[in-house]
């Protein structure tokens, strides 16, 4: 569920009239984020939802600003090749390899670069990568296991897992590999690496192993302190209605949906109105790790409790909420710091509603 946790602690989101966003005219908005053809009974759903709120893949937007993921599509070569470079936060190093199809115009043409270079894509016989061409399972597979092989333990034997995949297939040992790491799943005792590969499928694979990247892991408590600090500084700037600090906090410390969501409904949590406080006891806050990875760290936040008072001629409202939820971070490639991309508050929606 998408919702600003300021907003939702306060109930003001259930009356809070559509803002026009300051940013819809060239940055991203919270519709960018909320995809119209998947909910959460799909299959895929957490490995999309996360992938879209850490900026790693982009909907389809059409004209009413209705967000798409079409996890059913299939996935072309350049496709894939920039979800896995994005998602590992990949670079060139050594010289990419020329490919006749592949013009420097084109969308994927960085991706490509990086790619090659690090010898996770080599294209066809004839020179050309074929980009447009969709990409099967056997494909995609091998470029998982080259892109993770320095950070994720591979099994060093490969063993049969699927009886349509034998010794003497060409991609026998990466489909086993990924398999032995639980990296890709089959249908019952087949791969089909022959399959076109899915949106949905691509983006699972490459989400399981970054979860699975674990030969670098982060000093777990010193992200816990970052956090800590972050969650009080925001609750102190809310408190005392510092809504300019509140909004440099999040633009420093956050990135994706979270700081997204921010920069749109941030502002709604301060009305002009006399009469309206917040009081936040946080002295009971404690951080648990519920899982972690070289890039990636999910971390419950439990023990707060906050009291949200408005009073006016027309409306009156106080009440006391806990304010637990779990915080999704991720490793900035770019300044190497670690940023909040997404905030799930835990609560009862029958709470907010008579």
């Amino acid at each position: 569920m998408k919702a600003f946790k300021l907003l939702i602690c306060m109930g003001l989101a259930l009356v809070a009239m559509p803002l026009q966003s300051v940013f819809a005219a060239g940055g991203k908005t919270i519709d960018h984020y909320i995809p119209m053809d998947i909910d959460e009974d799909h299959w895929a759903w957490e490995e999309i939802d996360d992938f879209i709120n850490a900026d790693i893949i982009d909907g389809y937007m059409d004209s009413d600003m209705n967000m798409t993921v079409k996890p059913s599509d299939k996935v072309t070569r350049a496709q894939f090749t920039k979800i896995l470079v994005k998602a590992l936060s990949l670079e060139i190093n050594g010289t990419p390899k020329t490919f006749k199809d592949v013009k420097s115009s084109a969308w994927y043409y960085d991706s490509v670069n990086i790619a090659s270079s690090l010898g996770i894509i080599n294209g066809k016989q004839d020179g050309t990568f074929a980009p447009n061409d969709y990409i099967t399972r056997d494909q995609m597979t091998k470029m998982i296991v080259l892109a993770f092989e320095k950070t994720v333990k591979f099994p060093a034997v490969s063993t049969q897992t699927f009886s349509d995949v034998k010794k003497d297939f060409w991609a026998f040992d990466y489909i086993n590999k990924a398999a032995g790491s639980e990296i890709v799943n089959g249908y019952g005792a087949n791969f089909k690496p022959l399959n076109r590969a899915t949106r949905a499928e691509a983006i699972v694979m490459v989400h399981r192993g970054l979860a699975k990247e674990q030969s670098n892991l982060p000093d777990e408590e010193a992200v816990k302190e970052f956090l800590k600090a972050h969650i009080l500084k925001e609750n102190s700037l809310v408190e005392s209605n510092s809504y300019d600090k509140l909004m440099d906090l999040y633009e420093m410390n956050g990135t994706g949906y979270y700081l997204t969501e921010a920069r749109e409904l941030g502002g709604m949590g301060f009305p002009d109105e006399e009469g309206y406080t917040i009081e936040i006891d946080d002295s009971k806050l404690n951080l648990e790790t519920l899982s972690i990875s070289d890039r990636f760290i999910t971390i419950e936040a439990t023990g707060m409790v906050g009291r949200f008072i408005f009073k006016s001629d027309d409306f009156n409202m106080d009440f006391t909420s806990d304010m637990d939820g779990a915080y999704n971070l991720k490793l900035d490639s770019e300044s190497g710091k670690w940023k909040i991309y997404n905030y799930f508050p835990y609560f009862d929606e029958e709470e907010f509603v008579e």
